[in-house]
């Protein structure tokens, strides 16, 4: 009977330290990959702006390969420091290193809503903070084109997983023609589980055109 109990032990034992690994490289694993991958991507937008050229900049924007960077986000609220590079796509891979834009929605400035998903945890914990933006917080998007400076309208708004509202041209008013350019913000409620959404939303205030060679 001893040796029965101790091999439960032991087993117990093996199984508590593949759970705490597991949990260690969700936590702090994906956020050494991502913060990583988010170094790579600011130095390549950075490079690639100072050399782009005006004409061709609003048709490089049009065709973006899944998983590619090519605009940084800021949200002063969160902190001078906080940026993080936005890729094409919110499949598994984009989503392990970067907040995604959702494919189908409007363009950074453009008429319609840009819509941008991100881990709550993991993954470098994105939009760990999303929840506390209010009214009138700013965020600014930073693309080959200029900067476009939004402010929070309205969120944080809590909906199901599968209520897909928010991604409308109109965030919640699917078929509605939009006249304004949105912003859309989107990540998992509770943290861990993703049961739910949090959503944000806000309208462009102004564009700051880039300059040439910046």
């Amino acid at each position: 009977m001893g040796r029965f109990f101790r091999i439960v032990g032991e087993l117990l034992i093996t199984c508590g330290l593949v759970v705490f690994g597991f949990l260690a490289y969700m936590y702090w694993g994906t956020a050494l990959r991502a913060n990583s991958a988010q170094q790579t991507y600011t130095s390549e937008l950075t490079k690639q702006w100072a050399a782009a050229n005006p004409l061709t900049a609003l048709a490089e924007l049009r065709t973006i390969p899944a998983g590619t960077p090519f605009a940084l986000l800021r949200i002063p609220q969160f902190g001078q420091a906080w940026q993080l590079a936005v890729v094409q796509g919110t499949g598994v891979s984009q989503l392990l290193l970067a907040p995604g834009h959702v494919p189908g929605t409007a363009l950074p400035g453009r008429v319609g809503n840009f819509a941008v998903a991100a881990h709550r945890v993991t993954a470098g914990n994105p939009f760990w903070g999303l929840p506390s933006l209010r009214k009138g917080s700013m965020i600014n998007v930073e693309t080959i084109t200029g900067t476009y400076e939004y402010t929070v309208t309205s969120g944080p708004t809590r909906v199901s997983a599968g209520d897909l509202s928010a991604l409308a041209a109109v965030p919640f008013h699917p078929g509605e023609q939009p006249t304004q350019r949105l912003i859309t913000l989107i990540t998992c409620d509770p943290p861990w589980t993703g049961t739910s959404r949090v959503v944000v939303t806000g309208v462009l205030l102004r564009t700051l055109p880039r300059a040439p060679g910046s």
